[in-house]
């Protein structure tokens, strides 16, 4: 029984394991082509973004621009304080920072007429926000990660408010 069992039935069994196995894998290869298919059905009939208004632009920048700049400064400023004193009183700093300011920036990024400005402007706010956040749980290695990210998004926000005084001035 045992010759049976090793010559005919183990091979048998190892044929049909890889058998499920292969069916299995070319189900889930289908499944996952008729997902990339159907959603770039979706993203070729989904409409492109409306041009924004450059004056429009113009105008937010030339009313929001030094409020922006003011937060982004008050906002470093408190990661100086905090840093200053080795972070033993990151709680008081972060407790000491004006929330009136937060809700009113929150409002100025709104505001932006351009969605792609906008979605950046809320990245670069979420990303200073997550660098609190860290702070203030004594989480250094991902308030540093926060923190550059935070950076990245504040020099690409300080071009592009480059560029738009520049073409203001034109």
């Amino acid at each position: 029984m045992t010759s049976i069992y090793v010559r005919y039935l183990l091979p048998a069994l190892v044929i049909a394991a890889c058998a499920v196995l292969a069916l299995a894998r070319r189900r889930r290869s289908r499944r996952r082509a008729a997902v990339t298919e159907h959603a770039d059905r979706l993203v070729s009939a989904a409409p492109g973004p409306a041009p924004t208004d450059p004056a429009a632009e113009q105008a937010w920048h030339q009313l929001h621009a030094p409020e922006l700049e003011a937060w982004l400064s008050a906002h470093e400023q408190l990661l100086d304080r905090a840093s200053a004193d080795g972070f033993s009183d990151v709680h008081a700093a972060l407790e000491s920072s004006d929330h009136a300011a937060a809700g009113q920036i929150d409002a100025i990024v709104a505001a932006h007429p351009n969605p792609l400005r906008r979605a950046e402007l809320s990245a670069l706010l979420a990303a200073a926000r997550s660098t609190l956040a860290a702070v203030g749980q004594s989480d250094y290695a991902r308030a540093r990660h926060h923190h550059l990210v935070y950076r990245d998004y504040r020099e690409i926000c300080r071009r592009h408010a480059a560029t738009a005084s520049d073409s203001a001035e034109s």
